[in-house]
């Protein structure tokens, strides 16, 4: 009776009330009935729904050799109301994404796979530096497979990405820094283009979020030093590499330290950890491509055995919560969460961590269609149409 009455209201209003919820709570909501399927399934929900979508974070799990298993994610949602006040525990709903329900059934001969990068909720993963690679959403359980490229079937870096004037996703690669990039088009026959030269410099693989204003970025490196005293990015619309300045500061020295680049909460943000790891910085670029807006945000000092008796102490910052803390990965072993105002640290306890190394990565879920973007492409589905409409867990 309740769904009944919720049937006759506006579809503007139905789609502003349904985009407000969870992925999981979406997924119960897809097998009320076939209106409600067919509003979630729309590209203008869609659309909606991902800018409203809150980052969780995707866990990527590392086994140690000889120990194999599928490729196998999980993403843990973050619920709003567990976020109202800092020091609070936060409130988790975890997902798993696996080839048994989501994600592409890799074969078992190259069993190293890996992701690779993110663009509007679709994940792009595959083998180790080389091909296939896949273009899927796992929340929709939908993938496409990108052929080998024409100058070789291995890579040395390679991005998803999408033009927002022509509405349509790319990948681009590199396989040799003295070769030429190339591009394939997804929708658009099968086809790898030759783009042109790259950049002179080395190369450095993409952070998972690397996607800001039609570009993907890095910074490239050469050996244990900086190479070039900027960071690259490539421009899905135009298909062509632009370098952006360092902040003024760091590109004056001799980088005696290693850099890191995310794209957090719709900026650059670049962090800086001096060579003996004491010290680490955290700057954000507040207006795209402007050096002059670089401004140093966070300054984390005495880092030493703050969480084990180790020499060196890494952070990774991961996402700023809507409390003003800071999700970071802490020494590639576990979640922590930092305080501004108090300036202090705790540990955050993600089940899905507990026994193996793993990769935490904000991430954001979304609906959209490989059918509705990739409609020359052969996309698949994982699963029955049974399976197609539960969501994992």
């Amino acid at each position: 009776m309740a769904t009944q009455r919720f049937l006759q209201l506006p579809l503007g209003i139905t789609m502003d009330i349904l985009s407000r919820l969870s992925v999981k709570t979406l997924f119960n909501c897809r097998c009320v009935c076939k209106a409600w399927l067919s509003i979630i399934s729309d590209p203008q929900f869609t659309h909606l729904h991902a800018s409203r979508s809150p980052f969780g974070i995707l866990i990527e799990i590392f086994l140690p050799p000889p120990l194999t298993k599928p490729m196998e994610l999980y993403f843990t949602h973050l619920q709003a109301e567990a976020c109202a006040a800092p020091g609070s525990d936060l409130q988790l709903e975890e997902i798993t994404f696996s080839p048994r329900n989501t994600l592409p059934p890799v074969d078992d001969a190259m069993p190293e796979f890996r992701l690779i990068n993110s663009c509007n909720g679709l994940l792009c993963f595959g083998a180790n530096e080389g091909f296939p690679l896949y273009v899927c959403n796992p929340v929709l359980g939908e993938y496409i497979t990108i052929p080998p490229a024409n100058r070789n079937d291995k890579w040395l870096i390679v991005g998803l990405g999408f033009s927002v004037r022509t509405n349509v996703y790319k990948v681009f690669q590199l396989n040799n820094p003295d070769t030429e990039a190339e591009i394939y088009t997804i929708g658009a026959g099968g086809a790898w283009r030759s783009i042109g030269p790259p950049p002179p410099g080395d190369f450095n693989n993409l952070s998972f979020n690397n996607f800001l204003h039609g570009a993907v970025h890095w910074i490239p490196y050469g050996g244990r030093s900086i190479s070039s005293k900027v960071i690259q990015s490539f421009d899905f619309e135009r298909e062509q590499f632009r370098p952006l300045s360092l902040p003024s500061l760091l590109a004056k020295n001799q980088f005696p330290y290693s850099l890191t680049l995310e794209v957090i909460g719709g900026c650059l943000h670049l962090c800086v950890l001096e060579d003996d790891a004491s010290k680490l910085d955290m700057w954000v670029m507040k207006e795209y491509g402007v050096q002059e807006s670089w401004t140093k945000i966070l300054a984390f000092e005495n880092l030493f055995g703050l969480w084990t008796e180790r020499i060196c102490d890494r952070y990774n910052p991961i996402m700023f919560l809507s409390t003003g803390e800071i999700l970071m990965f802490y020494n590639f072993e576990r979640v922590v969460c930092y305080n501004q105002e108090e300036k202090s640290f705790r540990k955050i306890k993600i089940p899905s961590t507990k026994k193996w190394s793993f990769q935490p990565i904000a991430y954001s879920p979304s609906f959209l269609s490989l059918y509705d973007i990739a409609k020359a492409e052969d996309v698949k589905r994982v699963g029955s149409s049974k399976r197609y409409n539960k969501l994992p867990v």
